[in-house]
């Protein structure tokens, strides 16, 4: 005898599925710490950039350091800054992501980079005008006196913008001023404050460093030539007040700092009849220099 077959129902709501497989994404992090040369940085505004291979990454990475008180600027003076910073490397620590072959975190510091803040940023551009002060050029120029712009343009590196650093001549004579330590401090300043910024722009000589001052008086018009550490004494020449008689004296003298770098000062005073005088600085303990020079040049300045 056949039994019959039973058919046992199937709970379709205890049927387990197959475990379905979760892909993980694949992530690869980068922590490391290395030199960088301060030559193969790039200065940007409010930050610098290098390039650098990873053996993690096919791809050679733009990693970016930020610092809000980078100006593009200062690429062209990174020798400078080099300098202050005792250092021509920096270290850079990084933490990189990357997932899929794909960089989705970039963070990298340097100490250096953030050392360089508004007072460091000073220092190098004192150490840059310094240099600028005593550079020797090994090639012939017929000019001896130079407006700011022109004297970075001769002196300074080709990259370099004066405005990196100055906004007028004024902001340069005070740091010259700073820098020096000169003698003649007081009488500078005295004279800065008389020239007329509104007629001339301020001339500097580069050997020796002095600066040309106009000063207007009642009458006349006073040319003042003044070195900056020197001995030298003051050099004053008085004309009419009339603006293309100071541009024709203004290139005669010129030609008359020429004579007396080249032959000295005594051909020249020998052999002149310019209305001109000398104000002699008194370096002795005896009487306050300063004074007895200002009471001296105040006495002319018709």
């Amino acid at each position: 005898m056949v039994r019959p077959i039973k058919f046992v129902p199937v709970d379709r709501t205890t049927h387990i599925q197959p475990t379905e497989l979760v892909r993980q994404p694949h992530k690869v992090t980068i922590k490391e710490t290395f030199y960088v040369p301060l030559k193969n940085v790039r200065f940007k505004l409010g930050c610098v950039s290098f390039d650098k291979k990873f053996k993690e990454h096919k791809k050679t990475l733009e990693l970016t350091i930020p610092n809000y008180d980078i100006r593009e600027e200062f690429h062209a003076v990174k020798n400078y800054l080099a300098n202050v910073l005792k250092t021509k490397k920096i270290v850079v620590t990084v933490n990189i992501e990357i997932t899929y072959n794909e960089v989705t975190s970039i963070e990298a510091k340097s100490p250096e980079i953030e050392k360089i803040d508004k007072q460091l940023i000073d220092n190098v551009k004192f150490e840059f005008v310094k240099s600028t002060t005593k550079k020797k050029v090994n090639v012939e120029i017929d000019k001896t006196l130079f407006t700011m712009d022109e004297y970075f343009d001769t002196f300074a590196d080709e990259k370099f913008k004066w405005n990196t650093f100055y906004n007028n001549d004024k902001e340069l004579f005070e740091d010259l001023l700073t820098i020096s330590n000169t003698k003649h401090y007081k009488h500078l300043r005295f004279l800065s404050s008389k020239h007329s910024h509104d007629i001339m722009k301020l001339r500097f000589v580069h050997k020796p460093f002095s600066f040309i001052f106009l000063i207007q008086g009642d009458r006349n018009y006073h040319i003042v030539w003044e070195t900056l550490d020197t001995e030298e004494a003051t050099y004053v020449w008085h004309i009419t007040k009339d603006i293309n008689v100071l541009k024709m004296t203004f290139r005669k003298i010129e030609d008359i700092i020429n004579v007396i770098k080249v032959q000295g000062k005594t051909a020249y005073i020998s052999s002149t009849d310019d209305p001109f005088r000398r104000i002699y600085h008194d370096y002795s303990d005896l009487v306050d220099g300063f004074v007895k020079w200002k009471g001296e040049l105040e006495s002319i300045l018709t």
